[in-house]
């Protein structure tokens, strides 16, 4: 073969070579062959609520039914009082004699009227003061004090400074200071005569001294001491005052 004829072949021989290049198989090399990739779950949109635990449920519908119970207990003395307000006793006829079965039984029936009809408010606070009552020994402080939330002395009544003082001690056991040197202060005041006034005001004293208030606090217990110096919560008073 001559020289020209070499030439002439060498741009085929070379484009054969880029063929073959072109169609080999890729290597069999395991590393470069990418793994399957699992599906993972989407994400929930949204922020979580935190779900609360079955006594915080339990606390909170205690609440709202203790509020419902003071609602109806509250129409039902409203009811009483327009009963009362409405009611029309009927008057015998000119000339009309009653005998003596009929003078009886309508004496005996306003009697009965009377009585029932004669204190509803205190009817009505002693029935609030059974309910924030039981509340009170399950420890649900919360739904006690929501039932006499507007106890404040009301007409002076025994029942009325019963309901007070519970309504002081619900709001002392959840640690409500505010609220029982506000309800304290009232109830020392109002009822100084009964025999919860000294712990009232002693109850005062440990609310102020915990709202770092220290002096106050001692000037209230000294005043303790000296209006009921005979008085367990004076001495405790004098106690806390040697203690801090």
């Amino acid at each position: 073969m001559n020289t020209r004829t070499a030439l002439c072949l060498l741009p085929f021989s070379l484009l054969i070579s880029a063929c073959a290049a072109t169609s080999a198989p890729p290597p069999s090399d395991d590393s470069a062959i990418l793994p399957d990739l699992t599906a993972e779950p989407l994400p929930k949109k949204g922020i979580p609520y935190p779900q609360l635990n079955e006594q915080t449920q339990i606390d909170h519908l205690s609440i709202q039914v203790a509020r419902l119970e003071r609602e109806v207990d509250s129409l039902h003395t409203r009811v009483q009082q327009l009963e009362r307000q409405n009611k029309i006793k009927p008057k015998p006829k000119t000339g009309q004699r009653l005998n003596d079965a009929k003078l009886k039984s309508s004496y005996l029936a306003g009697n009965t009227a009377a009585v029932s009809d004669a204190d509803p408010v205190s009817t009505n606070e002693t029935r609030l003061y059974n309910q924030a009552q039981k509340y009170y020994r399950q420890g649900n402080f919360a739904a006690a004090a929501a039932v006499l939330k507007e106890s404040d002395g009301g007409n002076g009544s025994e029942a009325a400074r019963r309901n007070m003082y519970l309504l002081l001690q619900s709001q002392l056991r959840m640690g409500n200071c505010e609220s029982v040197i506000s309800i304290g202060s009232r109830y020392a005041n109002r009822f100084r005569g009964s025999a919860q006034a000294p712990d009232a005001l002693y109850s005062i004293g440990w609310c102020q001294y915990k709202m770092q208030q220290k002096d106050i606090a001692r000037n209230t217990w000294r005043k303790l001491i000296q209006t009921y110096p005979d008085s367990n919560a004076a001495k405790r008073a004098a106690v806390s005052i040697k203690q801090r």
